[in-house]
């Protein structure tokens, strides 16, 4: 789809000029194409036709058109002229209430136009001058008299105006000037002139007031409220007095670029919806603005508005402008990736292009910033994919550069107004679809805006912070790229070394802090593949020189050696050195050295934004060095290791690089790593000449996580959590048989038990034998296995579980019994131990009572000193099963244990031994450690202390008896308890229950504190419950059966429900003279009647309802058994009929009623008076009799009299009535109620 397919495009070519309209073909083209909106028809007709009429009074006045270059300024004027001087023009006014009003001044004057620009006389010799030429070409003579010869204009005119109507009776002098501000701004520099031309002014504003003479001016700015003529102010003031100002506002020009550039049919507005609906998610507002940016398509609404704030472009014609773009898209395809419309930073492109605009100071201020812009963004954006929209968002924040008055000013745009005002748009965030695609799109163009600030470091844009406006910044535009590039040519070989030095910092990740001051040496660590463990040592930049000052001695020294100045010194070809030289560099390297050097070296000396520029472009000149070493680290280093010089390849020896950098698949691989594998590779010999016998762990080991991964061991072996961290390490240090903690396999712990054996009774192992201290560093068993003292600690745990030693420590010691006590104690505490100690002996007195309380054997107790698992399991299993059992019961206490509205522990008195539960819980639960043989060397409980706890096994059973009652009682219980609500209160059988509950309550109060006890008087209490659930089912029963029809009963209902009498007596329902009331109570009663023969005693087991009319006694009344009512019911149907023809015949033979028989039809008549004559109902009664009652009776009013009303009439309040006063009291009731109503018609009702 084409843009030439949605507009119906007619072209502004040219810029109208005021005096086209001399032309009488060209007038009336400019008439014809006049679009009017409504807001200009307003003015028009409210503002301008009354001005310039002179049939009806008016405070005429001057009038100033007031638009900028090209926005129709003089079309209008042209317009208005046109038809004030030819009559037949008014007819092409496009907007009829315009046309009508334009009647009023249509071919009524004489009109002279003109246009003026900058000119030496003065305003007034100027339009004098003008108006004798126009006057005389019009047969009018007349001479203006010299200004110095008159005090105003005003005889002046008038004589002139005389002169006019003397040839023109019946005309106004209507004069036109455009571009009267020209003019005046040519003044403005003249001194006193401009105040003259001004006092002229006035005086032709006032002139209009009084004579047919009228006075159109047209400017490009409001001149009253113009900051160009403050000096001037007092003589301006006076101006604005006797003009009126037409002002030419966006909206108008909106309005002519919809209806006459830019006009669609409904259809193409259809299409241009379609299109543009997709895209409205991604913009605020545009939804709500879719009629106007449909109106105005395929220009942006602000185009428009921004175009009009660009007052530094003064002839700018924005209709004409407008109409050259739409020209170049007619052909167009729409793009189907955007919103296809032109937004107002497509205006700065014909701006640049046209050379007449840099002669503006402010103009070629901003386009030499804005290309400057351009020309980085174009060369150095990082993200290429970005370039199109940081294009236009600076195209977009140059030309607002021009909009706020003063291109210095900290006023911008937002990165939302931009979205919003240029329609930015970012085709892959459709692909997304995200839930708010408008802060999608916005978080994008925040992205783009930060990746052109990062581009230009900074430079020539600024972010407001106080409100998050981007602009132009014209003070910020130094080329720092050049300064940096010139300082280059300064940089020495020395300079180079350090600042590559500063690189290798970064890639090596170190810190500022060295560890020799002065000295780039810092404390490293490597690792040892093979054993997966970290050796430490230092790095180097720099030579071996310096070797003796990095103390103490460590595992090895890594050293970079200066590429640029290489020094001298010899290599003594050591086991635990390895050199890398940078041997291979290219000039994207040697070019990024000295640009990073210059950029810091020119930071130093700088200060404020510049410093921050300078600071930022090293960084960037820093990161690419350091990508620069992380992909040429193969080819451009070489790696030196006794004596022996290889590529880092060779050394690899066929091993990949991320298997040499040891790093997971998930990570990258960095220079670090990769420096770190290779020397470690180089050093491995070293490493296992220094420890033959280290350990192997299958997890990495380092500084970083060797004390977690030790703390993790001694947990593992106080029988908490084994995470793997722990098993590499219990593994490594041989202390696992399978799952099973065991030293006695261990080297290590062999080490330890050794020096252990050669000590004499009561004689303990100090911490300076099991731990040495080499050059300052502490290892065990330093010449084989150096061990670090936190795995040391793991090997000493291990041989405390076994209860093989207690280890002492400052204030404490550990045996096999505090485990969980030492897990908890932190590496870095138990590496400072004092020294080691043999265990006790066993504690046999306690540990029998033990077994024994716990009703175990206790011959395992010997199996136990053998060292055998078997009774530490079995114990363990026991001691597992009780606490849990007192865990539940403490759950009881906590909860309650409720039963029919009581809580039983406090009830039975065993809340009170809570406590006792408590202890032995916390005692029990403390045996829990004693998990293996060795523990138990250090089992310290006395056979009393132990005896103490016997009690609680007792209160365990009654509590479990207790528990058991409620939950199989419970039910029952609940099933009284709603039974017990079922029943009306004072029922025998709710006082049974009553009486029940406060004696099984009494029974639990009295409960021994025995398991016999508990269970023969529980027993006891249950019995009696069954038996009033049995009574209370028969009760039930009897009562279901009174309260409810059977099925015989029910067929009697329904036949009742049928019965032809109360179909008969709805019919006569329909009197109104008959009493309704009676016939509803009747069935309301009839349809209470409930009906229920399905309940069984079974049913009633498990619900004390029925469960099919869920009968309740308590809350229905008593009623007679079923079969009497339904007969009663039955008599009182025949009752009701018999009363209802008593009630017609006594009315059908009233006097008043008889006169209405004989008016009816014969057959009608004759119906009514065979049923007079039998004195019974007809046994069908059709519509014929009902109609032939309804007739007779209508004379006669129903007086309905409530039983209550007259109940409340009739009462006494002061003491007993005589009947007198009875009487009285009634008939004043009666004669209220049938007050204006014909006594002898009156027929009264009573109803409850």
């Amino acid at each position: 789809m084409k843009y030439g397919e949605l507009i119906n495009f007619d072209p502004i070519e040219s810029v109208v000029q005021l005096r086209d309209a001399n032309n009488l073909s060209h007038a009336q083209k400019l008439v014809s194409t006049y679009v009017i909106s409504e807001e200009m028809a307003d003015r028009l007709i409210n503002l301008v036709i009354p001005q310039i009429q002179f049939n009806k009074p008016f405070d005429t006045k001057g009038m100033l058109v007031v638009g900028n270059y090209g926005t129709g300024k003089s079309h209008l004027m042209s317009v208005i002229s046109a038809i004030a001087e030819d009559k037949a023009l008014a007819e092409r006014i496009g907007h009829p209430e315009v046309k009508k009003a334009a009647a009023q001044i249509a071919g009524r004057f004489k009109v002279l136009r003109t246009v003026i620009g900058a000119s030496e006389m003065s305003l007034r010799d100027m339009l004098v001058q003008l108006l004798e030429e126009y006057l005389a070409s019009i047969g009018v003579q007349y001479a203006f008299p010299g200004a110095d010869k008159i005090s105003n204009h005003i005889r002046a005119f008038e004589d002139m105006m005389k002169a006019f109507h003397e040839v023109y009776p019946d005309h106004g002098l209507l004069f036109v000037v455009d571009e009267l501000l020209d003019y005046l701004r040519g003044r403005t520099e003249k001194g006193e002139a401009v105040i003259l031309d001004l006092n002229f002014l006035r005086e032709i504003g006032e002139i209009c007031k009084d004579l047919r003479f009228r006075f159109i001016a047209g400017v490009q700015e409001a001149i009253f409220e113009s900051h160009r003529f403050q000096h001037v102010a007092d003589s301006i003031r006076r101006v604005k007095d006797r003009f009126e100002q037409i002002l030419i506002v966006k909206n108008d020009v909106k309005f002519v670029v919809a209806e006459r550039l830019l006009r669609k049919n409904s259809e193409q507005q259809a299409r241009i919806r379609d299109y543009l609906s997709p895209f409205t998610r991604y913009y605020a507002n545009m939804n709500e603005r879719l009629d106007e940016f449909v109106r105005l398509f395929p220009v942006h609404p602000d185009y428009i508005d921004t175009f009009e704030r660009v007052t530094v472009v003064e002839k700018r014609e924005i209709l004409q402008t407008l109409s050259k773009m739409i020209a170049s898209l007619l052909d167009k395809d729409l793009p189907d990736s955007e919103p296809g419309l032109i937004a107002f930073d497509s205006y700065w492109k014909t701006l640049t292009q046209n050379a007449s605009f840099r002669s503006i100071p402010d103009i070629r201020a901003v386009i030499e910033c804005s290309q400057v812009l351009e020309s980085r963004i174009n060369a150095a954006i990082g993200r290429k994919q970005y370039k199109p929209m940081a294009l236009r968002i600076i195209h977009g924040l140059s030309l607002h550069r021009l909009t706020t008055g003063d291109i210095y000013a900290a006023m911008g745009a937002t990165a939302e107004e931009l979205r919003d005002r240029l329609c930015l748009f970012e085709p892959m965030l459709a692909e997304i679809a995200g839930d708010e695609p408008d802060k999608d799109l916005q978080t994008h163009v925040e992205t783009v805006l930060r990746e052109i600030h990062k581009t230009v470091s900074g430079q020539f844009i600024t972010c407001n912070p106080d409100n998050q406006q981007y602009f132009l910044d014209l003070k910020k535009s130094d080329d720092y790229d050049a300064l940096i590039e010139k300082r280059t040519e300064t940089i020495s070989s020395n300079q180079l070394d350090r600042f590559y030095y500063e690189v290798l910092k970064s890639v090596m990740e170190c810190q500022d802090t060295t560890h020799v001051t002065g000295y780039k040496i810092w404390q490293h660590e490597l690792i040892w593949q093979e054993h997966k463990s970290g050796r430490t040592g230092y790095l180097f930049f720099g030579a071996p020189n310096d070797r003796s000052t990095a103390v103490p001695q460590r595992d090895f020294y890594v050293y970079f050696i200066q590429p640029f100045n290489p020094p001298r010194f010899k290599d003594d070809k050591l086991g635990d050195e390895v050199f890398f030289r940078l041997k291979n560099t290219d000039e994207e390297f040697k070019s990024d050295i000295s640009s990073y050097a210059a950029a810091v070296e020119l930071s130093s000396t700088a200060s404020g934004q510049a410093k921050n520029t300078y600071d930022a472009k090293a960084k960037v000149f820093l990161k690419k060095l350091s990508q620069w070493l992380q992909k040429h680290i193969v080819d451009a280093f070489e790696v030196t290791c006794e004596g022996k010089a290889k590529s880092v390849n060779e050394w690899a020896q066929g091993r990949g690089l991320r298997d040499i950098g040891a790093v997971s698949a998930g990570e990258s691989l960095n220079f670090r790593d990769l420096v770190n594998g290779i020397s470690g590779i180089c050093l491995a010999p070293h490493f296992h000449n220094q420890a033959p016998d280290y350990p192997f762990f299958s997890l990495m080991m380092t500084a970083r996580n060797r004390e977690q991964a030790a703390q993790d061991a001694l947990r593992a072996i106080a029988g908490q959590s084994r995470t793997k961290q722990a098993t590499a390490v219990l593994d490594a240090l041989e202390l696992l048989d399978g799952d099973k903690i065991d030293p006695h396999k261990s080297k290590y712990a062999r080490t330890v038990l050794a020096l252990m054996k050669n000590k004499g009774h009561g004689q303990v192992t100090n911490y300076g034998e099991i731990i040495h201290d080499v050059l300052g560093v502490e290892y065990m068993d330093p010449e084989k296995a150096r061990l670090e003292p936190e795995f040391a600690v793991v090997v000493l745990a291990a041989l405390i579980y076994s209860g093989e030693i207690v280890l002492a420590v400052p204030g404490k010691k550990f045996d096999a019994g505090s485990l969980t006590e030492m897990a908890a104690t932190g590496v870095a505490d138990l590496c400072r131990f004092k020294h080691l100690e043999k265990p006790k002996d066993w504690n046999m007195p306690g540990l029998t009572a033990l077994f024994e309380l716990l009703d175990i054997p206790p011959g395992m107790v010997q199996m136990l000193t053998q060292g055998k698992d078997e009774p530490v399991k079995t114990l363990q299993q026991v001691l597992g099963r009780f606490i849990s059992q007192m865990v539940t019961c403490q759950q009881m206490f906590n909860d309650g244990l409720n039963f029919w509205g009581h809580e039983l522990t406090s009830a039975t008195g065993l809340a009170t031994r809570k406590e006792s539960l408590n202890d032995a819980k916390k005692f029990f639960e403390t045996l829990q450690v004693y998990n293996s043989p060795g523990k138990f060397k250090n089992f310290h409980h006395s056979a009393a202390d132990i005896r103490a706890h016997s009690k609680v096994f007792g209160l365990l059973s009654d509590l479990e008896s207790l528990r058991e009652f409620v939950m199989n009682h419970g039910p029952l219980v609940n099933w009284l308890a709603a039974a017990e609500s079922a029943l009306p209160e004072g029922h025998q059988w709710v006082e049974q229950v009553k009486a029940s509950r406060n004696d099984t309550f009494e029974a639990l109060k009295k409960l021994q504190n025995s398991k016999t006890g508990f269970a023969q008087q529980m027993q006891q209490i249950a019995q009696g419950f069954q038996k009033l659930k049995k009574a209370y089912v028969e009760e039930y029963l009897t009562l279901h059966k009174k309260a409810r029809l059977g099925s015989r009963e029910d067929k009697q209902k329904a036949a009742l429900m049928s019965d032809q009498r109360l179909q008969l007596l709805n019919r006569l329902a329909t009197i109104d003279l008959m009493p309704r009331q009676q016939l509803m109570d009747y069935q309301n009663r009839l349809a209470e009647i409930k009906t229920c023969f399905a309940l069984t005693e079974k049913e009633l087991e498990t619900t004390p309802v029925c469960p099919h009319c869920f009968y309740k006694p308590a809350s229905e009344k008593a009623c007679f058994v079923g079969a009497k009512l339904v007969e009663q019911l039955d008599d009182q149907l025949e009752e009701l009929v018999a009363g209802w023809t008593k009630t017609l015949l006594t009315n059908l033979e009233d006097p008043v009623t008889q006169g209405n028989v004989g008016l009816l039809k014969d057959e009608e008549r004759k119906v009514l008076e065979a049923f007079i004559k039998s004195r019974k109902l007809p046994a069908q009664l059709d519509g014929s009799f009902i109609h032939s009652l309804k007739e007779v009776l209508s004379g006669l009013v129903k007086v309905t009299i409530k039983v209550g009303d007259l109940r409340e009439a009739l009462k006494i309040i002061d003491g007993p009535a005589t009947t007198e006063e009875l009487k009285k009291r009634f008939e004043e009731f009666i004669d209220k109620q049938t007050k204006g109503k014909e006594q002898a018609k009156i027929r009264v009702i009573i109803e409850d």
